[in-house]
């Protein structure tokens, strides 16, 4: 099950690998446009490189483009980004005008898409496979139909349109395919004309016995 669980994921993986790369463009784009931001409000900032607390915060966080993003990324993730963010804000409030929406659209918003792009793609390719069952089955039915009609007409001695349980007495199990009785743990016909006899009325009609063993 655990197996199954990790190809599905897996697949799912590869089949959203396109959308993956555009909301990891996006991602990138909005890390790119807020460190420049952070440039202009933070890195400039006269009065935060005045104060010894932020100023070893902008120098080790804040110093030019480059490192600004990468400060971002921890904001993806939300790795520790309260001892960045809060000193800033303490000494010059107007930052969370410019805080908040790195939070709201980066860690939220942008994670969630992509939460929501794999959760897509996996409930896709849960109904495809589906689909391919019912169809696979379908298929199975419609070869084994005529069989079990078959094997019908041969349990049903009298010709009276129903197989009694003295009809199918002593007929070894090696009639049916084998795959029609995987499912089922029985250890003679009896055992199997109880289990499709529903309503115990001690007869089996053919769409009994036919719609039973499929």
């Amino acid at each position: 099950m655990l197996q199954l669980l990790l190809c599905q994921a897996n697949r799912s993986l590869l089949t959203a690998g396109q959308t993956m790369l555009s909301t990891t463009a996006l991602i990138m784009l909005a890390l790119f446009i807020f460190g420049c931001v952070a440039v202009e409000l933070i890195t400039h900032d006269n009065d935060l490189n005045n104060l010894d607390e932020t100023r070893d915060i902008i120098f080790r966080h804040f110093p030019n483009l480059f490192t600004s993003i990468l400060t971002l990324l921890q904001f993806v993730t939300l790795d520790s980004i309260a001892a960045v963010y809060y000193p800033l804000i303490v000494h010059k409030p107007l930052l969370i005008i410019y805080f908040v929406p790195i939070m709201v659209i980066v860690s939220i918003g942008l994670m969630n898409l992509v939460t929501a792009v794999l959760v897509e793609n996996a409930l896709e390719n849960a109904a495809a496979e589906a689909e391919a069952e019912r169809l696979n089955l379908k298929k199975k039915i419609k070869e084994a139909l005529p069989m079990l009609l078959t094997k019908f007409e041969d349990l049903d001695e009298d010709g009276s349109g129903y197989i009694s349980r003295d009809e199918i007495e002593g007929v070894p199990l090696s009639v049916l395919p084998p795959k029609l009785l995987e499912n089922v743990s029985i250890d003679s016909m009896v055992d199997l004309f109880e289990l499709l006899d529903v309503d115990g009325g001690g007869q089996l009609t053919q769409h009994e016995f036919v719609e039973g063993l499929l």
